[in-house]
């Protein structure tokens, strides 16, 4: 199996995953900092009381509200794209192109979240903001599922109990902006607000934590 594997290693096409995972790391940073650009303070009448400095960061809720769901979102993303790359020994053409495709919905994060910022009381916004979400689940999905059918560029860590385990939880993370999407026709707030069940996506990586050690029971590689 480590011959035929080694084999892998230095047939043409194949290459190793460090740089796209710096560039993965780098566009992530980038995206989730410039997310913080759309939490603007535009108090136009003057402010002399901390009463009243607080009556006008509270009309930022919503705005805040949004910058949190685009933040955690993309953090789990992240998470996720870090976990299947924990089993990734190599990288192909197809799975950069995979790659480039979930790098692409991530810089798009930044410009619906200034959408839904700016017109809160319109639907397209809320859909636009789920469909980004929702194709970022299924990119990685797709991520998951070309490595795995690719013994060349994982390791024998990644069993088919590893896969599935992932593979429920991105459906989770996918089922919630497509509910979103459909509320976000009747009520635009609620649907904002349904993505705090993001949060029982990151409670449901905990399982997971046993297979990252490895097949030897040590510290992730």
């Amino acid at each position: 199996m480590s011959d035929d594997r080694s084999a892998d290693a230095n047939a043409p096409g194949i290459f190793s995953k460090g740089r796209l995972e710096a560039l993965t790391d780098g566009i992530m940073a980038v995206a989730m900092t410039i997310l913080v650009l759309d939490l603007k303070f535009d108090a136009t009448e003057s402010i002399t009381t901390d009463t009243h400095l607080l009556d006008h960061l509270a009309d930022l809720e919503r705005t805040f509200t949004v910058y949190l769901v685009s933040f955690v979102v993309l953090g789990m993303c992240w998470i996720g794209h870090h976990a299947q790359f924990h089993f990734v020994r190599r990288t192909d053409r197809g799975l950069i192109w995979i790659n480039l495709a979930f790098m692409l919905l991530v810089t798009v994060v930044p410009f619906t979240t200034s959408l839904m910022i700016d017109y809160e009381d319109l639907r397209l916004p809320c859909v636009l903001f789920g469909a980004v979400q929702l194709l970022l689940a299924l990119t990685l999905l797709a991520n998951l599922r070309y490595v795995a059918r690719r013994p060349a560029l994982h390791d024998d860590a990644l069993t088919r109990e590893v896969v599935a385990s992932m593979q429920r939880r991105l459906l989770v993370l996918a089922a919630v902006p497509a509910v979103s999407m459909a509320v976000a026709l009747v009520n635009t707030r609620v649907a904002l607000y349904l993505y705090a069940l993001v949060i029982v996506v990151q409670f449901l990586q905990k399982p997971l934590a046993s297979a990252l050690r490895g097949p030897a029971g040590g510290e992730p590689r």
